[in-house]
């Protein structure tokens, strides 16, 4: 379910702008407005090309983002691929076409796993770079675009630089703003978020054992192996009513060397003061397993006065208003 993957990763940047992903994102957005070229990194699965759709999107909104994979491009297919090629160019050429950088204009172009570039093509697209100029296969006729050039990779591109594998004047050029997406082991109040909405889309209930299971584990494949695994449980679980209770139901074993209470104390840096103010008003907030039932439980607290539930919540009045838009909540509460 990566639509719903992606939708919770765009919704708990909205949610939470000051977590640690929340300030990449803003400086991935001044980015995206100056046109200035960025690399984003971190470990495979840690949602580096959902953030970069989900900025794009919102600076660019009339323009799909493209993609370049950049995985096995060599000689004259990366010109073609990146350039486009005119008429018989090369056999095979029965058409002109335009490539991925013509598409990409006044929008996002988007170099996917960059560091398997040949030194060939790191050199054909550092021209490209410096001039925003490129020419078809075929054609001696220069194109100049205006468009925002993004580059990931889950390499370490410093020691491809000594190995000789990537040129150094090319890093330089692709990094001009860089991005470091923390794997998730490190980003424990996103877990504890993804589970709880991702298990209340798949109507899927479980206990607090299982959450903290999942909070010690190390999630090697990060946020592509905590869906897949959360997924499984539909597979695994036939009962119309499940309940998860171990991280075993999931087909995976935890070796529980962290103690629970470690990790849990991470949560509130950036979860819990977001929805907990201390008083008698923000009692059990946080236990509450979904957004949608802690502003239920926040409304009902405060006798449906909406100024007061914000309080509740430590949210304003105009995301509260949306929020019950989004959830039908006044709908429910008839």
């Amino acid at each position: 379910m990566m639509s719903l993957q992606n939708e919770l990763i765009e919704r708990y940047v909205e949610q939470f702008p000051d977590s640690g992903i929340g300030n990449c994102i803003k400086i991935i957005e001044r980015a995206a407005k100056l046109k200035t070229n960025l690399l984003i990194y971190g470990e495979t699965g840690t949602g580096k090309t959902t953030l970069i759709n989900f900025v794009s999107k919102k600076i660019f909104p009339c323009k799909p983002i493209v993609t370049v994979s950049c995985f096995n491009l060599s000689g004259e297919l990366f010109q073609s691929v990146l350039c486009g090629h005119v008429k018989g160019a090369f056999t095979g050429a029965v058409e002109t076409t335009e490539g991925k950088a013509q598409a990409a204009n006044n929008s996002t172009l988007f170099f996917d796993d960059v560091d398997t570039l040949t030194i060939d093509n790191q050199s054909k697209l550092l021209y490209f770079l410096d001039y925003r100029m490129c020419e078809k296969v075929g054609s001696t006729i220069p194109e100049i675009l205006n468009l925002w050039t993004v580059f990931s990779t889950n390499s370490n591109i410093k020691e491809k630089i000594k190995t000789g594998l990537m040129r150094e004047d090319f890093y330089y050029r692709i990094s001009t703003i860089k991005v470091n997406i923390q794997p998730l082991r490190e980003r424990p109040a996103f877990i504890k978020y993804f589970i709880e909405n991702y298990l209340e889309r798949l109507k899927i209930s479980y206990c607090k054992k299982f959450v903290e299971e999942c909070l010690c584990y190390s999630w090697p494949g990060n946020i592509r192996e905590m869906s897949s695994a959360l997924d499984r449980i539909q597979i695994l679980n036939p009962d119309e009513y499940k309940k998860v209770q171990s991280l075993k139901e999931c087909g995976i074993e935890i070796n529980k060397k962290t103690k629970d209470i470690e990790i849990l104390q991470k949560i509130p840096e950036n979860y819990q003061s977001n929805f907990t103010r201390t008083g008698e008003a923000a009692e059990n907030i946080f236990d509450i397993t979904s957004e949608k039932n802690r502003i239920i439980y926040a409304l009902k607290k405060a006798k449906y006065k909406r100024k007061t539930a914000c309080k509740i919540l430590d949210i304003s009045y105009s995301t509260l208003w949306r929020k019950l838009k989004r959830y039908n909540i006044y709908e429910e509460l008839r």
